[in-house]
This record gives C-alpha cells, structure tokens and sequence, in this order.
C-alpha cells in the first residue's frame, strides 16, 4: 500500500530502481499509452521480472493520483479490491459505493461475455487482479442483505452473478433462505434439491450454514440427513464442535432436552482441546455422537 507515500517519495522510489521520472515527464509518457501496464512495458520493458513488479507498484499509484480521470480494468479492480478489504475489517462508512462498484463489476462482466468469452471463464479473469476472494465476499455480502431483510437488493445479485459463479449452489442456498420468510414448504423443497446435489458432492461449509439456519426452520428429516452427509467429511476439532452445537440447538427447538443435554455433554468435555486439532474417525466421541443422531 503505497497510498501514504507523497510523490516525491514515489518518484524516488523509481529512482532508486534506475528509472528516472517527475510528475511531467510521467505525464508525458502515459499521454501515449492506455493503462499502467502498458507504461509499465514503456519504460522497463528490459528489466528483470522482480525490478518490473517493484516499478508497476510505483507507477500504479502515480497513475491513480495524476491520472484519475483516466481508469481502467485495473484501476477499478483495485477501488474494489479497497472496498472489499474495507468492508471485511467493518471499516466501510457506507456501501453506497461499494454497491456501484459491484453494480460497475457486472457491466464489465456482461462486456466480456458479449465479446465471446464464456461466463465463468469471465469472472476468473477478474479474481486474477483481485487479492481478495470475490465470490465469497459477494456470498458474505449477499448474506448480509438477507440477515437485514433487503431481499429485494439480495435478489438482484444472486439473480446478476448466477450465470459467472461456479459455486451456484451457495446462490440456491441463498434463494431458499429468502423464500422461507414467506413460504417454509417451499423452502424445505429448495433444501431437499441442494441436499440432492451435496449427496454427489458434499461442501461442509455449506453443509453447516444450511444445518444452522434449519435450526430456527427445517425438517427434522433432511436435517439429520445433512448432518450425517457431514460426518465424514469433518476436518478438525472446531468443525466438530460447530456440528455439536448446530445440532444441540436443533434438539432444543424441538424440545428434545435429553438430546441436547447428551450433545452439550460432549461439547463440555471437549471444551478444552484446541480447536485446530485434527478428528479422526476412531474418536470415541464422533461414535457415540453418531449414535445419538440415529437414535
């Protein structure tokens, strides 16, 4: 992050790499070239790869602060990259302009694929400019919207980015969780076709978000379904006592206290081991916890 940095020091910076510019003679360069990157191949086209990296991340900042009428894919990619880095550590004032940029996000998109490139292949150019994860910051950001109920702006993303997300069943995920606010039957039918899908490829992040919002609504049937599906597939202690508790939960909606007390039994004694111990499938406990579940 080069932003703090004045121009004089900028512009030493390159000095210091051998290549020799100020604020007019930068200007004059970029007047015959599109993008930084193209800049980039102007002036150190003969450089070795590492010094080439060093100066890009130089001239990149130069051309955002003397140049900012002039943005490119890059350029907007890094505004985003800002925004979604903002937002993860909840320094983000408002969205307003996170919300353009997303809004911008899917032009850039849809002019890709208009041009012949296929939708998904779309999006994983972008992620390639981008240091953090899109898609599951678009996922996080769209569960944000269903939590404050702005389903309306929920859909409209889900609905924009289906076509260039791999990972669609987090969308189904996403769509059902909006229709339970006004029809659980349907809901539980959207569940049903995404616990149909996990069957053939299990995702146990997945798997535990849907398991903890059946806690609140969902059939008891598909709800033990999904959490056998998740037993094999547990990585570690924290997984494990995720499930415990998830399940513990369902237990106690249903009002079934010897269950849950069962469930919360183990969580107590394994409250102190750490969290990024690995589980094994001989753990007593996992037995005995999946014996609670069949029963």
């Amino acid at each position: 992050d080069l932003s703090k940095l004045s121009l004089e020091q900028l512009f030493n910076n390159l000095k210091k790499l051998n290549v020799i510019l100020d604020e007019g003679s930068f200007l004059k360069y970029a007047n015959s070239v599109e993008t930084p990157e193209d800049f980039l191949n102007l002036i150190a086209f003969d450089k070795d790869i590492e010094i080439q990296d060093q100066i890009y991340l130089t001239v990149f900042e130069l051309w955002k602060r003397l140049l900012p009428e002039r943005k490119c894919l890059t350029i907007f990619l890094d505004e985003l990259d800002n925004h979604i880095f903002l937002y993860d550590i909840d320094e983000l004032e408002n969205d307003e302009t996170l919300q353009d940029l997303i809004a911008n996000l899917k032009i850039i998109l849809d002019e890709n694929v208009d041009m012949g490139m296929g939708s998904e292949e779309a999006f994983k150019t972008i992620l390639k400019y981008l240091a953090h994860d899109l898609e599951n910051f678009l996922f996080d950001y769209i569960a944000e919207q269903i939590d404050i109920e702005n389903f309306s702006y929920a859909t409209e993303i889900i609905d924009e980015f289906y076509p260039y997300i791999s990972k669609k069943i987090w969308l189904d995920f996403f769509k059902a969780k909006i229709v339970s606010f006004e029809d659980v039957s349907t809901c539980n039918e959207m569940l049903i076709s995404i616990f149909n899908k996990l069957i053939k490829k299990p995702c146990l992040d997945l798997q535990l978000a849907i398991l903890d919002f059946m806690v609140k609504i969902g059939d008891r049937d598909l709800f033990i379904g999904i959490v056998k599906l998740s037993l094999p597939i547990l990585r570690n202690e924290k997984d494990f006592k995720h499930l415990l508790k998830i399940v513990a939960d369902f237990y106690l909606r249903l009002d079934e206290e010897k269950q849950e007390k069962k469930i919360n039994d183990i969580l107590l004694k394994r409250s102190k081991i750490e969290d990024k111990n690995v589980l094994t499938k001989k753990d007593e406990d996992l037995k005995k916890f999946n014996d609670l579940i069949r029963s």
